[in-house]
């Protein structure tokens, strides 16, 4: 056993009546918790799974979906979260554990087998037979998860036990906090971390499957401590705006995965809590950098302080390492060290730069900057676009937005500002005009409907799609020039 999950399994021996898991109404016990991992792992251990086997979860109830997970764990039987879309992904496990709503996604594949209501609860008058050894080490792969990476392209990435350990004690740290709420889905590697720390730090596990149900379940149970990607904390702090919710419990939000603009960070503060910590970090490795909102607002464009145990650096086309402060491509490793040597540097599809002092700047995706644009001294300031993005589902609540920046031919004339929205009839040219003004964004805007935001399987706008989806629609919609 790894020690986090041995921490798991103890609090459901030490702690029976406490609360593990909640959602909604719905609450599990440690106690509870440690029952419904026995009688699932024994049931996957009937089925007599190799070493080598890959195990697919496709539960939609996180609660569930987690006690599987951990079951699976408990076995020693590799491990990838998926959902219902990773269907036609072109995995393929040995076994797909999935909920009824899997089945008809999964019928026509071989190896697939519900977990009905009777998997978590535990018979005392059952006969069962002893678990087989776990199959032991730290190299050994315990979990797998999908990422679709800088270029789009779904891979497959592996994570050893010990890895997946150290990554969890570096993702998370409740130390002052009771309840803690995880909106990122399991299927993430960032949130299945989350979830393990908190269970193994004795504290209850807070699922919500929308950002509706998260701000209900904040004001009803008390909720102290919020751990949210910056998509989800821009769903949030809209729906917290719109309903006058009063979050007084929330006492930290800690946000992950994509740039925290100052659009953002400000309306967070607002309406969530002021206490929010930005994370940096990637699938392979864990969290990586870290910095306080207030740290992140006062330097555009910072992202955090390099932690320790791992190494950062930018990265010239070439792949030769940039100076202290050269813009180039982020990459980052574990420290060298005796016992590891020397890791692989990981490409995690960002352009900016790192500081003597170990602070990591980004300024955007290397799929939405033209490598070319590196050395440029505009190149060092944050593109314009992600705050356009928050700004408009923020302000004007736009269930979706996207922005391309098209450079003039003039070296003094502003560039084109092409902005398309989803649902928001209510978007102003004129206020936006002003609002851009006073951000120091320069440009001449162009407003246009679109019946959707052409995105990545990770959720990242494709913006060369995106560009010219815009310009085959001739430019029409509203214009204004901000300067």
């Amino acid at each position: 056993m790894h020690d986090w999950f041995d921490h798991i399994l103890y609090a459901t021996r030490a702690q029976p009546e406490a609360s593990a898991m909640l959602m909604e109404d719905r609450v599990i016990t440690y106690g509870m918790l440690g029952e419904a991992i026995t009688s699932c792992a024994h049931r996957i251990a009937a089925l007599d799974l190799a070493p080598d086997s890959l195990v697919a979860v496709c539960i939609e109830n996180p609660i569930r979906h987690m006690t599987v997970s951990l079951a699976l764990f408990r076995v020693g039987v590799r491990a990838i979260s998926i959902d219902r879309g990773h269907s036609r992904a072109g995995l393929q496990p040995a076994v797909v554990l999935g909920d009824e709503l899997a089945a008809s996604a999964f019928a026509s594949g071989a190896g697939f087998i519900e977990v009905t209501e009777g998997w978590f609860a535990l018979d005392p008058s059952a006969s069962l037979d002893p678990l087989p050894p776990q199959f032991s080490g730290e190299a050994r792969i315990s979990r797998h998860s999908l990422t679709s990476g800088s270029t789009g392209i779904p891979k497959m990435l592996h994570h050893s036990v010990g890895a997946l350990g150290r990554s969890i004690c570096s993702t998370v740290g409740f130390s002052n906090c009771g309840l803690v709420l995880c909106m990122p889905g399991l299927s993430s590697v960032f949130g299945f971390r989350i979830a393990c720390g908190a269970l193994a730090s004795r504290k209850t596990l807070c699922f919500a499957t929308s950002p509706y149900q998260a701000i209900r379940m904040i004001e009803l149970f008390g909720i102290d401590m919020l751990y949210t990607a910056t998509e989800q904390l821009v769903a949030l702090a809209r729906v917290a705006r719109k309903t006058g919710a009063h979050l007084r419990s929330l006492r930290t939000t800690v946000v992950a995965g994509g740039i925290p603009t100052r659009a953002l960070l400000e309306a967070a503060a607002i309406h969530l809590c002021k206490n929010i910590v930005c994370r940096y970090g990637t699938s392979e490795l864990g969290v990586l950098a870290e910095a306080s909102a207030s740290n992140v607002l006062h330097k555009p464009g910072l992202i955090g302080f390099v932690l320790p145990g791992f190494e950062m650096a930018a990265f010239r086309e070439d792949g030769q390492p940039c100076a202290p402060g050269e813009m180039g491509i982020v990459k980052a490793r574990v420290k060298p060290s005796p016992d590891r040597g020397e890791d692989d540097w990981t490409d995690h599809g960002d352009v900016g730069w790192i500081s003597a002092e170990g602070e990591v700047f980004v300024v955007g995706r290397t799929s939405d900057i033209s490598p070319a644009d590196f050395v440029t001294a505009a190149a060092r300031e944050v593109s314009p676009v992600y705050e356009i993005e928050h700004l408009l589902r923020l302000e004007w609540d736009a269930d979706d937005a996207a922005a391309v920046l098209i450079e003039p031919e003039s070296t003094n004339a502003d560039p084109d500002i092409l902005i398309a929205t989803v649902g928001c009839a209510d978007a102003n040219a004129d206020a936006l005009q002003d609002i851009l003004r006073r951000r120091g964004i320069a440009g001449r805007v162009r407003l246009q409907p679109v019946p959707a935001i052409p995105r990545g399987a990770a959720g990242k706008v494709q913006r060369a799609q995106l560009k010219s989806m815009l310009r085959d629609s001739g430019g029409q919609g509203s214009e204004q020039r901000a300067s």
